[in-house]
């Protein structure tokens, strides 16, 4: 692995391997990061300071009051939606929430990401990974 002066932030996605990607964590090479949806629980191994609330929509079964925040008009929430699929409604609250806070790397095994992939990392300027292509890019 190259030289780094500080390790990766990489959002989860609840479908990513997260027991690979705490190895990583351990091993000093990653800081995992999740947005905390209240139907997936699966994110209780993730530091609690690093689990961050979705942004609110009105009418979505994800966010309600007590786990979202309010976000600004301008979040590239409604072009997401436009581009992964209104119906993966979860999937545009994680990739906002990733896109916003500005971190590394996007992880996911998802294939509503990974077909839209070329189109949402040039439009947004982000990286989203496999967990194997993550392992690989470390050079571990």
């Amino acid at each position: 692995m190259d030289a780094r002066t500080q390790m990766l932030t990489v959002t989860c996605d609840q479908n990513a391997d997260l027991k690979r990607l705490r190895k990583l964590e351990l091993a000093g090479l990653v800081e995992l990061w999740c947005v905390s949806i209240e139907e997936l629980k699966n994110t209780r191994r993730i530091a609690k300071g690093r689990k961050e609330p979705p942004i609110i929509v009105i009418g979505s079964p994800h966010s309600t009051w007590g786990n979202a925040m309010v976000a600004s008009a301008d979040t590239p929430y409604s072009e997401l939606e436009e581009i992964i699929g209104r119906q993966n409604h979860a999937d545009v609250l994680h990739l906002e929430r990733h896109i916003e806070s500005g971190r590394d790397v996007f992880a996911t095994s998802d294939k509503d990401f990974l077909a839209h992939r070329a189109t949402l990392e040039s439009r947004f300027s982000i990286q989203i990974r496999t967990v194997e292509e993550l392992v690989r890019d470390l050079d571990i």
